[in-house]
C-alpha cells in the first residue's frame, strides 16, 4: 500500500475535509438524532459521494491523458452539478487546498503544477482526480479513498456534534463497507463523456446549506 494512498485517506491531510460536515451540522440543527446519522451516512454517499467519485475518476482518467482541456470541461461540469452557491463555493476552496497541499508535498509532480495554472478554482472532486492520478493511484484506489474521506467527513463531524461514542461511528463505517464497494465499482465502471456523468441529487442538503451558510455560531463551514 503506497504512503501516497493512506496520505489522501487519513482525516489529518490538511486539505480542509476537518472544518466540513457534510451537511450533517444543519441536519442535526433541524432535528437529526444520533441513531438516524448512519442513514444520513449511506443516503450522503449514495446520493452526492457517488455521483462526485465518478467526476474525480473522469479527472483522474484524463488527468494521466495530459489532456487539460478535458479537465477544463470537467471543472465546468463539476461546477454546474453545484446548484447551491454555498456548496459549489466550498468545494472550490477544498479543490483549492487540496491543489496547495498536494504541490508542496509532492513538488517533483508537473501534472499538478500544470493543473493549478489552469485552474485555481477548481471544484473538489476534478482536483481530487487530477492529484490521484499525480500520485499513481489506480482508478479502483482513487474511488475507494475518495468515498471513504466523504464517509469519515461524517463520522468525524458526528463525534463533536451529537453525545456519540467513536468507536461507535468507526463501527458505523465498517457497515458502509458494501455500499462503499458498490459505489467505487459503479464510478470505475463508468465511462461516459462529461456531460453524461451522473449528478448527485440532495435537495434537503442544497436548502439546508443555504441556511446554514448564513446561521452564526456554526462549528462547520458546510
Amino acid at each position: 500500500m503506497s504512503v501516497a494512498l493512506l496520505l489522501l485517506s487519513d482525516g489529518r491531510f490538511p486539505a480542509g475535509g476537518y472544518a466540513h460536515s457534510g451537511g450533517l451540522e444543519e441536519a442535526v440543527e433541524d432535528g437529526l438524532a444520533a441513531h438516524e446519522v448512519p442513514r444520513f451516512l449511506w443516503d450522503r454517499l449514495a446520493a452526492v459521494s457517488g455521483p462526485e467519485c465518478t467526476l474525480a475518476l473522469a479527472a483522474a482518467r484524463s488527468a494521466r491523458a495530459g489532456d487539460l482541456a478535458a479537465l477544463a470541461e470537467l471543472d465546468a461540469e463539476a461546477a454546474a452539478r453545484m446548484p447551491s452557491p454555498p456548496l459549489r463555493a466550498a468545494s472550490r476552496r477544498l479543490g483549492a487546498q487540496l491543489l496547495r497541499t498536494a504541490a508542496t508535498v509532492w513538488p517533483e509532480s508537473a501534472l499538478i503544477g500544470a493543473y493549478r495554472q489552469l485552474s485555481e478554482t477548481t471544484p473538489r472532486p476534478v482536483a481530487f482526480g487530477v492529484v490521484a492520478a499525480a500520485v499513481g493511484l489506480a482508478d479502483r484506489a482513487a474511488a475507494r479513498v475518495y468515498l471513504y474521506e466523504e464517509a469519515t467527513l461524517i463520522t468525524a463531524a458526528a463525534v463533536r456534534l451529537l453525545p456519540l461514542d467513536a468507536a461507535q461511528t468507526a463501527r458505523w463505517l465498517v457497515e458502509a463497507e458494501p455500499l462503499l464497494d458498490s459505489l467505487a465499482a459503479n464510478a470505475v465502471g463508468f465511462g461516459g463523456q462529461a456531460a453524461e456523468l451522473p449528478s448527485s441529487f440532495a435537495p434537503a442538503l442544497e436548502l439546508r446549506s443555504l441556511y446554514h451558510s448564513a446561521r452564526e455560531g456554526r462549528l462547520f463551514a458546510t
